[in-house]
């Protein structure tokens, strides 16, 4: 039994508004905020995630914990059920957490325990685990596939007057018979604005980000949208 009910409260400092990353296991510059007043040990794991929501006035896919003595790929682990809400609770008053534990909030709903296995796999696992992969290759390269007879297989010439390369590259591109595009021709390319609406994000061909996690975050938004 936890020591709430001797007034002993733990505190909690919860991350989220943001996603995880890999390699290695990181949560990206999230919002910050701990709660120290609050008798998590008289709650069971629903009434936990209903004030996580009203907390952090949003979407919570799944929620995870980490002492403060371990990296998040050697110690995170997920709170689904009320046996991971307990044990996340008695993990918090074991004297090495000092009555201090964080809580990460996953918006996206990332295989994160998947991420962090794969991490934290040693030298020999991660061995046999690429035997395994290369096993796989093997058995697929020979495997007998059905092809076309070559005299069969139709080719096209797609460099020319092609619409879609056309607007890829932001001008027609130029048959090798007639004068070249004028480079001094500017082209103008959408630029992703990672402060619009989630619902309004739409990728759009050609369009440019500054870094992959803005793309990743438009692809994402988008998706659920």
């Amino acid at each position: 039994m936890s020591e709430s009910s001797n007034g002993t409260y733990l505190t909690i400092d919860f991350h989220y508004n943001v996603m995880f990353a890999r390699n290695p296991l990181v949560y990206l510059d999230p919002i910050r905020m701990s709660v120290r007043d609050v008798d998590f040990g008289g709650m069971n794991y629903r009434e936990f995630v209903l004030w996580v929501r009203k907390l952090t006035r949003g979407r919570c896919e799944n929620l995870y914990y980490c002492s403060r003595n371990e990296t998040l790929a050697e110690g995170i682990r997920i709170i689904d059920n009320d046996a991971d809400y307990f044990e996340f609770i008695e993990d918090g008053y074991m004297p090495k957490n000092e009555l201090r534990i964080n809580v990460y909030i996953d918006h996206q709903n990332e295989p994160i325990l998947d991420w962090a296995d794969k991490e934290v796999l040693t030298g020999d696992e991660l061995s046999e685990l690429v035997e395994d992969d290369d096993t796989d290759s093997h058995i697929s390269d020979i495997m007998e596939c059905e092809h076309e007879p070559d005299e069969e297989v139709h080719t096209f010439d797609k460099t020319i007057d092609d619409e879609f390369l056309n607007k890829l590259w932001g001008k027609p591109i130029p048959n090798s018979n007639e004068e070249e595009v004028n480079d001094d021709d500017e082209v103008v390319f959408p630029v992703f604005d990672e402060n619009q609406e989630c619902d309004k994000m739409v990728p759009i061909l050609v369009m440019k980000f500054s870094n992959p996690l803005e793309q990743k975050l438009c692809l994402t938004n988008y998706a659920i949208e």
